[in-house]
């Protein structure tokens, strides 16, 4: 099976979320907090950023994942939804650690880079 595109992405997502991760690690070390509900509030925005990242990842991964093992998407289609998701992610995740306003357009290229992956896969499903 071979599945270069969901490896390549899948791969940059996972670095992302890892760092994102890192990056929580770095600020409880820093603030001298362990795990509370709610973070501390220099936690507050790492904490999100890593979570929000592992919240979607797995679903845009798992679709990306879908659409390639299809064999319906040619690749520089898979490239185009692929990059995209990962600078949706890049972008949102750099919003919400730094406050520019990027945040708003990752999160809405987010969702439409899984919309657009979704419908496609619903599509398949029922046009054989």
């Amino acid at each position: 099976m071979n599945i270069p595109v969901t490896l390549l992405y899948g791969g940059l997502t996972g670095l992302l979320v890892t760092l994102l991760g890192l990056n929580v690690t770095w600020h409880r070390t820093k603030e001298k907090v362990r795990a509370t509900p709610p973070p501390a509030p220099g936690l507050m925005r790492p904490w999100r950023a890593h979570g929000n990242a592992a919240e979607w990842v797995p679903l845009g991964i798992v679709l990306l994942l879908a659409l390639e093992l299809s064999g319906r998407v040619p690749r520089f289609p898979l490239h185009l939804l692929g990059g995209s998701f990962f600078l949706a992610r890049v972008l949102h995740a750099t919003g919400l650690l730094t406050r520019w306003r990027v945040g708003t357009i990752g999160a809405a290229l987010n969702y439409t880079v899984l919309l657009v992956m979704a419908v496609l896969a619903v599509w398949f499903r029922f046009t054989g």
